[in-house]
Protein backbone atom coordinates (compact mmCIF):
# COMPACT_ATOMS: atom_id res chain seq x y z
CA UNK A 1 0.00 0.00 0.00
CA UNK A 2 1.47 3.35 -1.08
CA UNK A 3 1.48 6.29 1.38
CA UNK A 4 0.64 9.79 0.29
CA UNK A 5 3.28 12.49 0.07
CA UNK A 6 1.61 14.49 2.81
CA UNK A 7 1.70 11.57 5.23
CA UNK A 8 5.39 10.97 4.41
CA UNK A 9 6.20 14.65 4.90
CA UNK A 10 4.38 14.86 8.24
CA UNK A 11 6.05 11.65 9.46
CA UNK A 12 9.54 12.88 8.54
CA UNK A 13 8.85 16.27 10.08
CA UNK A 14 7.65 14.65 13.31
CA UNK A 15 10.73 12.42 13.49
CA UNK A 16 12.95 15.45 12.95
CA UNK A 17 11.22 17.36 15.72
CA UNK A 18 11.58 14.45 18.15
CA UNK A 19 15.31 14.08 17.39
CA UNK A 20 15.82 17.83 17.93
CA UNK A 21 14.06 17.67 21.28
CA UNK A 22 16.13 14.68 22.38
CA UNK A 23 19.41 16.33 21.35
CA UNK A 24 18.43 19.60 23.06
CA UNK A 25 17.43 17.73 26.21
CA UNK A 26 20.68 15.76 26.23
CA UNK A 27 22.76 18.95 26.20
CA UNK A 28 21.15 20.26 29.43
CA UNK A 29 22.31 18.96 32.80
CA UNK A 30 19.97 16.54 34.53
CA UNK A 31 19.03 19.03 37.25
CA UNK A 32 17.81 21.57 34.67
CA UNK A 33 15.99 19.00 32.54
CA UNK A 34 13.79 17.83 35.37
CA UNK A 35 13.43 21.15 37.22
CA UNK A 36 15.20 19.90 40.33
CA UNK A 37 16.46 22.14 43.08
CA UNK A 38 20.15 22.50 43.72
CA UNK A 39 21.77 22.11 47.09
CA UNK A 40 23.70 25.13 48.30
CA UNK A 41 26.39 24.72 50.99
CA UNK A 42 24.49 26.75 53.54
CA UNK A 43 21.31 24.72 53.16
CA UNK A 44 18.78 23.84 50.50
CA UNK A 45 17.53 26.32 47.96
CA UNK A 46 13.96 25.42 47.05
CA UNK A 47 13.57 27.94 44.24
CA UNK A 48 13.08 26.39 40.81
CA UNK A 49 15.98 26.68 38.43
CA UNK A 50 13.90 27.41 35.33
CA UNK A 51 11.05 29.94 35.26
CA UNK A 52 7.44 28.69 35.11
CA UNK A 53 7.14 29.78 31.48
CA UNK A 54 8.88 26.61 30.31
CA UNK A 55 6.00 24.51 31.66
CA UNK A 56 3.73 26.18 29.10
CA UNK A 57 5.98 25.27 26.19
CA UNK A 58 4.13 24.86 22.89
CA UNK A 59 4.45 21.32 21.59
CA UNK A 60 4.04 21.30 17.80
CA UNK A 61 4.71 17.57 17.60
CA UNK A 62 1.41 16.78 19.31
CA UNK A 63 -0.38 18.99 16.77
CA UNK A 64 1.20 17.13 13.88
CA UNK A 65 -0.19 13.78 14.94
CA UNK A 66 -2.86 12.53 12.57
CA UNK A 67 -5.47 11.98 15.28
CA UNK A 68 -5.13 15.54 16.57
CA UNK A 69 -5.29 16.90 13.05
CA UNK A 70 -8.46 14.93 12.39
CA UNK A 71 -10.01 16.20 15.64
CA UNK A 72 -9.21 19.78 14.66
CA UNK A 73 -10.54 19.21 11.15
CA UNK A 74 -13.74 17.64 12.49
CA UNK A 75 -14.25 20.46 14.99
CA UNK A 76 -13.71 23.04 12.28
CA UNK A 77 -16.20 21.32 9.98
CA UNK A 78 -18.80 21.13 12.74
CA UNK A 79 -18.25 24.83 13.48
CA UNK A 80 -18.63 25.76 9.80
CA UNK A 81 -21.78 23.68 9.37
CA UNK A 82 -23.31 25.20 12.50
CA UNK A 83 -22.47 28.71 11.30
CA UNK A 84 -23.95 27.97 7.87
CA UNK A 85 -27.12 26.60 9.48
CA UNK A 86 -27.44 29.66 11.71
CA UNK A 87 -27.11 32.00 8.73
CA UNK A 88 -29.63 29.93 6.76
CA UNK A 89 -32.12 30.14 9.65
CA UNK A 90 -31.68 33.92 9.82
CA UNK A 91 -32.31 34.21 6.06
CA UNK A 92 -35.38 31.99 6.30
CA UNK A 93 -36.74 34.12 9.15
CA UNK A 94 -36.33 37.25 7.00
CA UNK A 95 -38.10 35.59 4.08
CA UNK A 96 -40.85 34.43 6.43
CA UNK A 97 -41.41 38.00 7.64
CA UNK A 98 -41.56 39.30 4.05
CA UNK A 99 -44.09 36.63 3.12
CA UNK A 100 -46.20 37.45 6.21
CA UNK A 101 -46.24 41.11 5.17
CA UNK A 102 -47.28 40.14 1.63
CA UNK A 103 -50.05 37.90 3.01
CA UNK A 104 -51.33 40.74 5.21
CA UNK A 105 -51.32 43.16 2.26
CA UNK A 106 -53.07 40.63 0.02
CA UNK A 107 -55.64 39.92 2.72
CA UNK A 108 -56.40 43.63 3.13
CA UNK A 109 -56.77 44.08 -0.65
CA UNK A 110 -59.07 41.05 -0.86
CA UNK A 111 -61.13 42.37 2.07
CA UNK A 112 -61.54 45.78 0.43
CA UNK A 113 -62.57 44.13 -2.85
CA UNK A 114 -65.13 41.98 -1.00
CA UNK A 115 -66.59 45.10 0.62
CA UNK A 116 -66.86 46.78 -2.77
CA UNK A 117 -68.60 43.67 -4.19
CA UNK A 118 -71.09 43.65 -1.29
CA UNK A 119 -71.78 47.36 -1.83
CA UNK A 120 -72.40 46.87 -5.53
CA UNK A 121 -74.50 43.80 -4.85
CA UNK A 122 -76.64 45.70 -2.36
CA UNK A 123 -77.18 48.53 -4.89
CA UNK A 124 -78.21 45.90 -7.46
CA UNK A 125 -80.62 44.32 -4.95
CA UNK A 126 -82.16 47.71 -4.16
CA UNK A 127 -82.68 48.40 -7.87
CA UNK A 128 -84.37 45.00 -8.38
CA UNK A 129 -86.63 45.53 -5.35
CA UNK A 130 -87.59 48.99 -6.72
CA UNK A 131 -88.59 47.45 -10.08
CA UNK A 132 -90.74 44.84 -8.31
CA UNK A 133 -92.82 47.49 -6.58
CA UNK A 134 -93.14 49.51 -9.76
CA UNK A 135 -90.55 52.22 -9.36
CA UNK A 136 -88.57 53.18 -12.41
CA UNK A 137 -85.26 55.03 -12.65
CA UNK A 138 -85.68 58.76 -13.21
CA UNK A 139 -84.38 60.35 -16.39
CA UNK A 140 -84.05 63.70 -14.64
CA UNK A 141 -80.74 64.09 -12.82
CA UNK A 142 -80.97 64.42 -9.04
CA UNK A 143 -80.89 67.85 -7.39
CA UNK A 144 -78.70 68.38 -4.40
CA UNK A 145 -80.08 70.67 -1.70
CA UNK A 146 -77.72 72.56 0.51
CA UNK A 147 -78.86 74.21 3.73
Amino acid sequence: MKKSKLTDFLGNFRKGMKSREKSAAAELPVSKRFGEVKVVQGGEDFSPIEPAINTLKFDIVSLLQLKTFLYLLGGTLIFLVQTYNTLAIINLARQNEKLRDQILMTTSVITSQELKVHELHSIHNIAQDALKIGLEPSVIPPVELRP
